[in-house]
């Protein structure tokens, strides 16, 4: 026997597609793209003041819906409109923005309680949605009931307000500079619609950064003033520019007035300035169908080489200042290391440093990087070799300069400075190190730390590996799979290597006190077969620890496992420093 079935929709399923939205503003987008789909002239959004208990409303002088569209229409879940009406609207030929059925939902990420009070037809109807009621329903959600009001209104009177009380305590407040700079994206080139929040409207200048109102006189005595933003990051480049408008009309598209011509200028500076021109509707001469202008119309060549001028300038200001502002962090970040540079030199390092600023900045360098390029500067100047033989060669005596020049024939200048610099600086590492090694606190991941970027004590054939943000990621997932407790002691402490070649380490740290034995070996295989496996690579496998077995150091010698001493992988290091140290500085 054959008995039908039905699908059930369980009541949380409406706070689960409301969820969808990363934060409050884009929540509240979703239902002002309702308003344009319902070919609303005017949006008005008022958001309440925070930490009090103000509702949320949007209002719209849009189509409305009568009590049957609210009812079949609206209340349906995830039942696109372009599915039943096509994907422009009606009378005004707008792109619908709503196609998945499921933006009405994005009030109850916001707020307990929605409202909609519609108006069409000389009819008003309210409905209101509770998500507390949904989900104490405990049924499915076609069977709770929502109540709606039917009251007689206006016959001119259209549109849709929606209320949202009792918001969540557990999300932030609408910001009104976070959803200006939404919608401005969205809506601020849009012809026959205004967005007002809290009675300001938005406008397509309307994202973060630094702001620029420039006004002119064209030839012919009309008046013309350019709004625009110098953002503080670049936007899509089909956002990017100035859009001219004559009177409330756009013409044309948004472009950067022969700034793309400017060879100084990189696109990604260019992409910062977003922005209008506004002109007196018979301005300038535009083309039959007015949706052009004349290139050769005087007072539009006039415009552009003023527009140019005055955003190259603003371009160029906004980006001295933020060079500036970087230079005096980096330079504060630094002060320490500038102060040990000679007096003589300082000029020069800190003129190198702006430009690798600028350069960076304009070529919209993240900070974390530009800060990595500053140290790798700053370090390639202090050991510059010029600077460093002639400061050795001035505070020798006669005798040691001679055998010092000697050493330069043989080594080269720039090998023989680089090569002193480098081991002083191991040595003192490895003086650091040791200390580490010999205290009993010390934990695997402070030896991890400490050695991460310096596998060249290991051994030669490990000095060219290192471990990137990838390789990190990898180790991270694997090690919180496989050991998923908070408090999980045995979690190891594993570090994953790779060189040019493709050659790839594991390194197993143990901490400083504890023996390395059969126990770490078989355990640092498992993880080595297993990431092995994930990777299809081979890998080589270091375990370090306070001390090793003889026995196992000598049976596996050569073998895919090599087990080492911090303290003597410390000695071994050193040794092989002060034996260079001393050929540096031997009489050949």
């Amino acid at each position: 026997m054959i008995t039908p079935a039905h699908f059930s929709v369980d009541p949380r399923l409406a706070t689960i597609l409301g969820e969808n939205y990363s934060s409050s503003e884009r929540a509240l987008r979703e239902l002002i793209d309702n308003a344009w789909d319902a070919e609303a002239k005017t949006v008005r959004i008022t958001l309440p003041t925070a930490m009090t208990e103000e509702p949320i409303v949007i209002a719209d002088d849009g189509n409305g819906m009568k009590e049957q569209e609210l009812r079949q229409e609206y209340l349906n879940i995830a039942s696109p409109r372009t599915s039943r009406k096509g994907d422009r609207t009606p009378n005004l030929n707008r792109v619908v923005k709503g196609r998945r059925g499921v933006g009405k939902f994005s009030g109850l990420i916001l707020a307990d309680e929605m409202e909609v009070v519609t108006q069409a037809h000389g009819v008003e109807t309210t409905i209101v949605i509770s998500k507390s009621a949904l989900m104490a329903a405990g049924k499915d959600i076609e069977q709770v009931p929502l109540p709606v009001s039917v009251a007689p209104c206006p016959e001119e009177n259209r549109g849709t307000t929606i209320t949202l009380r009792h918001l969540n305590p557990n999300l932030n407040f609408p910001q009104a500079d976070k959803l200006r700079e939404i919608l401005a994206y969205d809506y601020g080139r849009e012809t026959g619609i205004e967005l007002f929040i809290n009675g300001e409207k938005v406008a397509r200048h309307d994202i973060q950064g630094e702001t620029f109102t420039k006004e002119y006189t064209l030839p012919n005595g009309s008046k013309a003033t350019a709004t625009y933003t110098v953002s503080d990051k670049p936007v899509a480049s089909r956002k990017a520019g100035l859009i001219l408008r004559a009177g409330d009309k756009a013409i044309g598209k948004p472009h950067h007035w022969g700034l793309e011509h400017e060879e100084q200028l990189t696109d990604r500076l260019r992409n910062r300035v977003v922005g209008e021109v506004k002109i007196e509707s018979e301005a300038i001469e535009l083309t039959a169908a007015g949706g052009d202008v004349i290139e050769s119309d005087k007072g539009f060549e006039y415009l552009t080489k003023a527009i140019q001028e005055d955003v190259k300038s603003s371009l160029t200001q906004v980006h001295t200042n933020e060079v500036n502002l970087a230079k005096g962090r980096w330079t504060q970040l630094m002060k320490r290391r500038l102060e040990s540079v000679p007096e003589h030199r300082r000029d020069i390092v800190e003129e190198r440093l702006e430009k690798l600023i600028s350069r960076s900045y304009q070529e919209g360098e993240k900070e974390e990087r530009i800060t990595v390029l500053v140290n790798l500067a700053l370090d390639a100047l202090e050991m510059d070799e010029y600077w460093t033989v002639c400061r050795e060669v001035e505070a020798a005596e006669k005798a040691d300069v001679f055998i010092f020049a000697q050493a330069l024939d043989k080594f080269g200048l720039t090998d023989l400075a680089f090569i002193g610099q480098q081991a002083e600086r191991r040595r003192m590492f490895l003086d650091n190190l040791d200390k580490l090694a010999v205290d009993s606190t010390t934990s695997e991941a402070q030896m991890h730390t400490a050695l991460q970027h310096n596998l060249w004590i290991f051994g030669n054939e490990y000095s060219l590996m290192a471990s990137n943000r990838q390789l990190q990621t990898i180790v991270k997932d694997f090690t919180e799979k496989i050991y998923k407790a908070k408090d999980a002691t045995d979690r190891p402490d594993l570090l994953l290597a790779a060189n040019v070649e493709n050659r790839h380490l594991l390194v197993e740290f143990k901490r400083p006190e504890l023996p390395v034995g059969r126990a770490a070996e078989a355990q640092a295989i498992t993880y080595a077969d297993t990431l092995t496996g994930q990777l299809g690579i081979s890998l080589d496998i270091l375990i370090v620890g306070g001390q090793v077995d003889p026995k196992l150091q000598a049976e596996y010698s050569g073998k895919r496992t090599k087990f080492l001493a911090y303290r003597a992988v410390i000695a071994t290091a050193r040794t092989q420093l002060e034996w260079l140290l001393k050929q540096l500085n031997e009489k050949p």
